[in-house]
């Protein structure tokens, strides 16, 4: 079975092994790399978490497969391309809808069931890619590259075989890229568009990567085509939806599973744990409240601020929730006990007005506060001490965002100016003119920048300075931003008493949410994507999930 080499290879097994021998490498490998193991070694318990992940992912697969051999046996000829192309459609079907491990493996059922479905590869090799297993994406690249040079994968693949080389070329040069061997990625992106010379994903990495290079002319001029792609492609999909834009607006993707409404006041601040199991919401109650997105249940109540509460966030480690407000505090909680470990500011230091906004750098190290006191301060997670201050605005910052590397920081506000620092220097690296900020976000993939500023929205490449699109939609002031995952999808809530989900490359609304009978004031949207939830001036808070 080829098409599951790389789960066994993941488990440490030959192709082929029992069912017996699958089981006893995961017990093994489970133990070895259990996140639980790692909790006193932080810097190790992100590749812990993954590497248990990629176990429990090729046990589960690899189980399952077992079975079906045992059922299916003798009956394969028969329904084997029928069957393929239904699991194919199912992935496609689930990766439309941001479920990407779901999208991986009706994939993988699918080359099971038709080992030479080049089509079905290519898709699980871009979905792996995306979810950071590039070990086992590369594996599929090169099944892809294998079954293209053989010429009885003619009547699968139905495309152009040109554009598979292209991808093949794109993918070398991405993962050069995120090496930053630039030079390198350069030339493999430059062979994907000599054969494609419309993959805009290929044009889009290129002009990051001549950017770094110093070639700012070669930069602007991919930047422009790939622009230029992107505005074909809207117009070709306007026309397409043409007659069904009048139901475009309000679909049935997402429905409200749970109407949490145990707050007193309005609920002004919300933040999802990375897995989306567990939801933080914080209020003008003074309290913080932990609830199960299962099971829509209060775990806990955190109550230790005098003034109403504007702000919260989520370690990535998932270990601490900071919350900060109008006592001018900002209070870091211990997610599992509710334990609070302390308090940053004081009489004397920290902030001397309402805290407004606050983040967790990727390393969970380093906490960003922004005030109404018009600085932004980094504070030690470990020590409680202050790092650094940035005192250029001239107004309320309302809004920060660290970048997914951990060395820049954004931050706007009242001010028409958005600020973009090095964190360990703080020398001011660009900024965005004209635009005073009520919510800002950075995509987590690329180079995306959302800024909302009154009821709407613009979308930015941060890299260039560059103006995207502006969305249109909100009747009211746009309070809170987040981008999905694989940056595909912005969700914005807003004081017209909607959430709404955003085609970041059309500017075009996905889906609308109501049900609030308020503004709503926060957004957020778990990693996995499965889990989106909004706090409301009505009190509430609304748990979405997709139907």
């Amino acid at each position: 079975m080829a098409s599951l080499n790389y789960y066994y290879g993941v488990l440490n097994l030959e192709p082929g092994s029992t069912k017996e021998d699958v089981k006893r490498a995961y017990r093994r490998l489970a133990q070895q790399w259990h996140p639980d193991k790692f909790s006193k070694h932080p810097d190790q318990l992100q590749k812990a978490r993954e590497k248990f992940e990629q176990i429990k992912e090729a046990y589960d697969t690899l189980i399952r497969v077992s079975r079906i051999d045992r059922h299916t046996t003798g009956h394969r000829v028969s329904i084997r391309s029928v069957s393929a192309e239904k699991h194919y459609n199912k992935g496609v079907a689930y990766l439309q809808q941001g479920q990407r491990k779901l999208a991986v493996d009706s994939f993988t059922q699918a080359v099971r069931k038709q080992p030479d479905y080049l089509q079905a590869y290519q898709a699980r090799a871009f979905t792996l890619e995306q979810l950071g297993l590039d070990l086992q994406a590369k594996a599929d690249f090169e099944k892809v590259a294998e079954l293209k040079r053989d010429s009885r994968t003619a009547s699968v693949n139905e495309g152009d075989s040109s554009s598979i080389d292209a991808e093949v070329f794109f993918q070398r040069g991405l993962a050069q890229f995120k090496s930053r061997k630039y030079g390198a990625a350069i030339i493999n992106l430059s062979k994907a568009i000599e054969i494609n010379p419309k993959h805009r994903e290929a044009y889009r990495y290129r002009s990051q990567a001549y950017f770094r290079r110093g070639y700012d002319q070669q930069a602007d001029a991919d930047f422009k085509r790939m622009r230029d792609l992107e505005s074909q492609t809207q117009q070709t999909a306007s026309r397409a939806s043409y007659n069904s834009s009048a139901a475009s607006e309000v679909s049935a993707i997402w429905h409200c599973t749970y109407t949490l409404s145990r707050h007193t006041a309005t609920v002004s601040a919300v933040a999802v744990t990375r897995d989306g199991k567990k939801l933080v919401t914080g209020s003008y109650d003074k309290t913080l409240r932990l609830w199960s997105t299962k099971t829509g249940s209060l775990l806990k109540t955190f109550n230790d601020h005098s003034k109403e509460i504007h702000c919260v966030t989520v370690s990535g480690d998932g270990k601490y929730i900071a919350s900060g407000g109008a006592d001018r505090t900002i209070k870091l909680w211990d997610m599992r006990t509710g334990e609070l470990l302390r308090s940053f500011g004081n009489v004397l230091l920290g902030h001397s007005d309402t805290v407004t906004a606050l983040e967790f750098s990727p390393n969970s190290q380093i906490l960003a506060s922004a005030s109404r006191d018009k600085t932004v301060r980094l504070w030690s997670v470990k020590s409680g001490k202050e790092i650094y201050t940035f005192k250029d605005s001239s107004a309320a910052v309302l809004a920060l965002a660290i970048s997914s590397d951990g060395k820049s920081i954004f931050y706007g506000g009242g001010d028409n100016q958005l600020s973009m620092r090095h964190i360990k220097t703080g020398k001011q690296l660009r900024s965005f003119p004209g635009m005073p900020s009520q919510a800002l976000t950075l995509s987590r993939q690329g180079s995306l920048l959302a800024v909302a500023s009154g009821s709407k929205i613009t979308l930015w490449n941060r890299h260039y300075q560059k103006k995207l699109f502006e969305l249109h939609g909100h009747a009211k002031t746009v309070s809170s931003l987040v981008f999905n995952a694989d940056s595909q999808i912005l969700v914005s809530g807003s004081h017209d008493t909607t959430v709404k989900l955003w085609n970041v490359h059309t500017g075009k609304t996905i889906d609308t949410l109501a049900g609030h009978q308020s503004a709503v004031c926060s957004v957020a949207w778990s990693q996995d994507g499965k889990v989106l939830a909004s706090g409301s001036a009505d009190k509430t808070v609304k748990i979405w999930q997709q139907v």
